[in-house]
């Protein structure tokens, strides 16, 4: 929804996620090699260990798109509102952090912070992640008359 494993893999590259899955899936005698990596997630065929690999990425994802649905729930996006603003990038950044095994890595938790503080301006309306509706489909500003007697016309 929010990324795309290509996206994710462009972002964080190959040997960072094959570091990540190797240290969470590597066996004696079973060792994850960069083919695994690929193929489960660019891929539609797998073997046991790319199964495996394709369900952490999705259980992944999965989390983080329910992060950020959380915070921008309030606004009606469709997929281009989301392929046009900031939230690509973000899910990104919350994918690294998701996927990495040291989750106590400082930088890690200095990437997992500015991406959560992204998201809380996006849902403050800080940044927009929407075009704005035409004047005429917005309503005004509604004020009511002054309450106070001063004369104008007298001073």
């Amino acid at each position: 929804m929010f990324t795309t494993e290509q996206a994710v893999i462009d972002k964080i590259g190959i040997n960072t996620l094959l570091q990540f899955a190797s240290s969470k899936f590597n066996e004696v005698g079973n060792r994850v090699t960069r083919d695994d990596v690929e193929a489960a997630l660019l891929s539609e065929t797998y073997s046991e260990l790319q199964e495996q690999i394709n369900a952490w990425y999705a259980q992944a994802q999965k989390n983080v798109n329910a992060v950020i649905a959380g915070y921008v729930s309030r606004f009606a996006l469709n997929q281009d509102d989301i392929n046009n603003s900031v939230l690509p990038g973000i899910a990104n950044d919350l994918m690294h952090c998701e996927l990495a095994p040291n989750i106590a890595d400082e930088n890690l938790k200095a990437l997992k912070s500015h991406a959560m503080a992204m998201l809380d301006k996006v849902s403050k309306g800080v940044i927009q992640i929407k075009e704005d509706a035409p004047a005429g489909v917005r309503t005004g500003m509604r004020t009511k008359p002054a309450g106070s007697q001063f004369n104008w016309e007298r001073y």
